[in-house]
């Protein structure tokens, strides 16, 4: 501690942050509300400061000072301590082939804004409409109240003030009164539910089909993803909560032509988590722990509780805190490939589906002649069937925080890039598939 009329420039155990970052050519920028220091070395290594706080992010991981950050006269002030460890990581990663790849993409469309504004528009879904692709729609959420529909012009088909939703999934063929359906499912915020709908293609209209309220026992519903185990074809409804929670419902048949939820498993993460995809073929599911990690579990409800592995760290490289959105692009023959959203450098890390998920590229979406570029997205969708003469070989649906046109901002909205804009500019080539019938997975699990 300093003495009384001391100061932290005359103190050898601390260091002035923002001049020794910048003398190494970091990227530092100051938040005046939350009183924090962030910054981006030269590598990519990302960290964050609090005034006054003794914790503090560097490279992914949280960390705890002896003594908290101070601010004197208009500079923040950390312990050597913390400076010394910025610099090792500071050291790491400076081989040119250590660079990230990263190449900026363009949408070719976008849907219409939603009507709510500030954060509203949160995550997409892509329904294949199997008699007509090209009249495919997108149902997403709008966490400020409701469910919307799109077709792929963008244009709004459908709007549910069904409730503050927030992540959103579908899946083929749920076995219901005999028949099978097509459903769409999502957190509901405002009754702490997982509400569940049946999708009817030529108009994209939705109808509950739940019997009780499928209701969570955690604090606030916020993640979600469907599973369809292709091991016992039994379907699931997976939810996280805001401190990590994880739930696993077995949805079924009343007998009545409705949908009832049954509790099947549960764990806890570390942290905060939203992002979340299953992938039915492999059985695995991927879920992103906002400011920490992508990780791998078992998806079947006998799968355990631990995670299977670390696909990746959000130490700003390849991700910057936070994770959000995750989604899988289905190749042929078990391949393809997993999407991140990397909010806090506006991009999408790439990953192969298969294997231990090695590293790819990341990607981002610029401004076009005449729809604008994404930024800090929240959720994502992809998919790797052909959507008529428009989107040939699929699509990749981004959520867009800050939504321009002529220059002047409107409310938030998605963004649609046709797959073949990722797969030619990113270096070799990612795969191009329009024929992965989402109705027709096939089991890999055991292979």
């Amino acid at each position: 501690m300093l003495p009384a009329g001391g100061s932290y420039a005359a103190d050898s155990d601390f260091a002035p942050l923002r001049e020794q970052l910048e003398k190494i050519g970091a990227e530092v920028s100051w938040d005046e509300e939350d009183r924090t220091v962030m910054y981006k070395l030269k590598n990519g290594i990302a960290g964050i400061v609090t005034i006054d706080e003794v914790k503090y992010r560097l490279a992914g991981k949280e960390g705890k000072l002896s003594t908290p950050v101070k601010l004197s006269d208009q500079k923040t002030y950390v312990p050597n301590t913390l400076m010394q460890s910025i610099l090792a990581e500071n050291a790491k990663y400076q081989d040119p082939k250590d660079a990230i790849p990263s190449v900026a993409v363009k949408a070719q469309g976008e849907t219409e804004a939603v009507d709510s504004g500030d954060d509203a528009a949160d995550d997409p879904a892509i329904w294949v409409d199997s008699m007509d692709p090209a009249k495919s729609k997108l149902i997403a959420t709008n966490k400020a109240g409701g469910i919307l529909v799109y077709d792929l012009d963008g244009k709004q088909l459908q709007s549910y003030k069904v409730g503050k939703m927030n992540n959103i999934d579908l899946r083929y063929d749920f076995p219901l009164g005999g028949k099978k359906a097509d459903i769409v499912a999502a957190t509901n915020r405002t009754t702490n539910t997982i509400d569940v709908f049946s999708v009817s293609g030529d108009t994209g209209e939705l109808t509950n089909i739940v019997d009780k309220p499928i209701k969570s026992s955690m604090g606030e519903v916020y993640g979600f993803s469907l599973y369809h185990s292709l091991k016992s074809g039994k379907f699931y409804a997976l939810v996280l909560g805001k401190k990590g929670e994880f739930e696993q419902y077995e949805l079924s048949d009343n007998g009545s032509g409705k949908v009832t939820g049954k509790l099947v498993r549960e764990f806890r993460l570390a942290t905060q988590s939203e992002g979340m995809v299953a992938d039915d073929e492999y059985g695995h599911i991927y879920i992103a722990e906002e400011d920490a990690a992508i990780w791998k579990y078992n998806a079947e409800p006998d799968g355990g509780n631990e995670a299977i592995a670390q696909v990746d760290i959000a130490d700003g490289r390849r991700l910057q805190d936070d994770i959000e959105g995750l989604t899988l692009y289905y190749g042929k023959d078990g391949s393809g490939y997993m999407i991140a959203s990397s909010q806090g450098s506006n991009s999408y890390a790439v990953y192969k589906r298969e294997g231990n998920n090695p590293y790819i590229s990341n990607f981002t979406i610029a401004d076009g002649d005449n729809i604008d570029g994404t930024s800090e997205t929240d959720g994502i969708d992809v998919l790797s069937f052909g959507l008529g003469a428009k989107y040939p070989n699929g699509i990749f649906v981004s959520q867009d925080d800050a939504n321009y046109e002529n220059g002047k901002k409107l409310n938030q909205n998605f963004k649609i890039v046709g797959w073949e804009q990722i797969a030619k500019a990113i270096q070799p080539n990612l795969d191009m598939q329009n024929s992965v019938d989402p109705r027709k997975l096939v089991q890999r699990s055991a292979k």
